[in-house]
């Protein structure tokens, strides 16, 4: 087993943006994984199959692809997306967290928000980045307190890509949906307040975040899709490594609220 390096969640977010970028501009995914020959995934006790599906049969890989866009679908939505990680080497602990909120609003008129702040090793807030996209107008700034700034038309578009990259429908697109047949129906539940089916993944998801998370180990994930709907509800990746007495711990959760009854969101005040 490959030794846990130690991580940061800035590079971390940045490789996450580049594969996205990437993906959204015609770049390939990891392929789906499939079950080897003769191996079948077992649903949690009690739980049954998505109708017209076998039971312990991966059925992960329609209802997903079909969740990629239906967020759309959605007036209006609130999001919260955490990347976590813990390394320990040499009895040193290192702790990295960043969490992402905001707000889209499809209808009447497209809006979104975006606050992202990393946190230290104490639990601090070290850095906040806020950023509003209303119509083909968008506003930045670089500490919870400071003054909006203007983005300049030009540059607007750009802007609004980068930005696209770090919504939570491109985030299951690029590292949950290409795993659907990693993933087997395990009931109805409610999450977040919303009616929904509870997928449970295997090991594959490892494939894709391993290299994010920079070292390999064990690896658990779960996604909750509205069963009216089918829009993404929570998904999340864990990852757990040890080797020669480090240890390597990765978590990312992204979670929707507030269905078609998010915002509005008002114009920043700009100053300067």
């Amino acid at each position: 087993m490959r030794r846990p390096r130690s991580l940061s969640n800035g590079p971390i977010v940045l490789m996450l943006g580049a594969s996205l970028l990437a993906a959204a501009c015609g770049g390939s995914a990891s392929a789906a994984p499939t079950l080897a020959p003769g191996e079948t995934a077992t649903p949690a006790p009690g739980t049954t199959a998505n109708p017209g599906s076998s039971a312990g049969t991966p059925d992960g890989a329609l209802a997903f692809g079909q969740a990629t866009s239906e967020l759309d679908a959605l007036d209006s939505y609130e999001f919260n997306a955490e990347i976590a990680s813990t390394t320990t080497t040499a009895g040193v602990e290192n702790r990295n967290r960043t969490v992402m909120t905001g707000v889209v609003v499809n209808r009447p008129d497209k809006a979104s928000s975006l606050q992202m702040d990393e946190y230290d090793d104490s639990g601090n807030i070290s850095s906040t980045t806020g950023i509003v996209i209303i119509g083909d107008a968008s506003w930045v700034r670089n500490d919870a307190s400071g003054p909006w700034e203007a983005i300049p038309l030009a540059q607007a578009s750009l802007f609004a890509q980068s930005f696209a990259a770090f919504r939570p429908e491109k985030l299951f697109g690029v590292y949950f949906a290409t795993l659907g047949n990693d993933f087997t129906n395990a009931g109805n539940e409610t999450k977040n307040g919303v009616p929904s089916t509870h997928y449970k993944g295997g090991e594959g998801i490892g494939s894709v975040f391993a290299a994010i998370a920079q070292f390999q180990g064990t690896w658990t994930s779960d996604v909750w899709l509205a069963t009216d709907g089918n829009y993404l509800v929570h998904s999340e990746a864990i990852g757990q490594g040890t080797a020669d007495g480090d240890t390597g711990s990765f978590k990312m959760t992204v979670d929707i609220s507030k269905p078609n009854s998010a915002g509005p969101i008002e114009t920043p005040g700009v100053e300067g």
